[in-house]
């Protein structure tokens, strides 16, 4: 899991682990425990039992030559009661790092929280259970931007919208920004509830979840991030992975724009993705945090063909060429969203998107290439108006 940090990386990480001898058949913890720790074995074996009837079976030994020799993370990470009783089944010795020092050490050191999740990435892949073959789910889109200011959530909130007005698609967009997320407010929608709201009173039903959606004018539905900032916390991967579950069953395209951050939810959201749409401007500081991002993309595992580098406002004044940004950046981007900044500066102002009177701009032009691409359709575009006379009903 620690492979490949610095000595000094690696010292923070001592600090904060402790050791613990376990003599044979110490039970670390059990099912349905909340989880308070996280474990590394130094040395030895455990098991891992599983409830069978009033009983528990065994369904698997981990020894601390395995490769992925730790434990207990997803309970900590994703917040759900721990899914199996670990218990030693030789004298063993593990490392043990408390969930709040495991947090901290999350958040202030970027490349160790990095390394984790790349393990548990790994982990919850393999964890996923599988969709029977004729199980047809909706596509699950994730926006995300390494800097602010990319123009995420105007992508996100667009393409929800044309997919449902053009693509006649039923399209879910989930607010994943948190602690500030806007789209609601951006969109003039009024939510009486929130992805807060659903996490408190979490359902299977489809009917239920509908309750805690609200509908835009253009045909899809959004799920609005947290009133309060506070609120973020009570959202975690597992609550995410439930509520995604559920929706693919019911929807065509679920579309989440997330946090410019990589932490453990926006990880779980890419992992369960069927396309990552990355949003980068023509500029130096863009370039270089999307070099960094498309580095960390490759950290994680993640096919090619899943990462969809979109370069916006392609031609602003000032800008890099797109020749350039290619060159610094050692590959194509997928797609381009020409500079259309007044045009959409102007519907953003009017809470608008640029398929709600069929706006013809070069913006929507280039999110109908998209679309294409997500959807495997041609559409028709209407050039006949102009967006400012589309905009005012002209």
């Amino acid at each position: 899991m620690f492979e490949g940090l610095e000595d000094s990386d690696l010292s923070k990480v001592s600090q904060v682990t402790k050791e613990r001898f376990c003599p044979k058949g110490t039970v670390l913890f059990k099912e349905g425990d909340i989880g308070d720790a996280f474990y590394l074995l130094k040395e030895g074996k455990v098991e891992v039992l599983k409830k069978d009837g009033d009983a528990e079976k065994v369904i698997k030994t981990l020894s601390h030559t395995d490769k992925d020799s730790f434990f207990g993370e997803m309970a900590l990470v994703g917040g759900a009661p721990r899914n199996a009783t670990l218990r030693t089944a030789v004298d063993s010795t593990v490392m043990v790092i408390a969930k709040g020092d495991f947090d901290m050490m999350l958040r202030l050191n970027s490349f160790i929280a990095l390394r984790i999740m790349t393990a548990l990435s790994s982990r919850f892949r393999a964890a996923a259970p599988e969709t029977p073959a004729e199980t047809k789910l909706g596509k699950l889109v994730v926006a995300f931007s390494p800097k602010s200011g990319a123009g995420k959530s105007v992508f996100a909130a667009n393409l929800a919208a044309g997919l449902a007005k053009m693509g006649q698609a039923k399209a879910l967009l989930v607010d994943l920004d948190l602690q500030f997320g806007d789209l609601a407010f951006m969109l003039d929608l009024h939510p009486k509830r929130t992805i807060a709201d659903l996490v408190e009173n979490p359902t299977d039903k489809p009917e239920v979840l509908k309750e805690y959606l609200v509908d835009h004018k253009s045909g899809f539905s959004v799920l609005a991030a947290p009133k309060k900032p506070e609120q973020s916390e009570m959202i975690n991967s597992s609550h995410l992975r439930a509520f995604v579950e559920l929706a693919r069953k019911h929807f065509d395209y679920i579309i989440l724009d997330t946090h410019s951050f990589f932490q453990d939810l926006t990880i779980n959201a890419m992992d369960m993705a069927d396309a990552i749409f990355l949003l980068m401007l023509p500029n130096m500081n863009h370039i270089k945090s999307m070099h960094q991002c498309l580095k960390v993309m490759e950290n994680l595992k993640y096919p090619p063909d899943k990462i969809k580098l979109v370069l916006n406002r392609e031609g602003a004044q000032y800008s890099r060429s797109l020749e350039e940004i290619e060159t610094a950046m050692k590959r194509k981007a997928d797609f381009t969203l020409k500079d259309s900044w007044k045009q959409i500066s102007e519907l953003i102002e009017h809470q608008k998107t640029v398929f709600e009177q069929d706006a013809s701009c070069d913006y929507a032009a280039g999110m109908v290439r998209i679309m294409e691409f997500l959807t495997g359709k041609k559409f028709a575009k209407d050039t006949k108006k102009t967006w400012l006379g589309n905009l005012f009903g002209g």
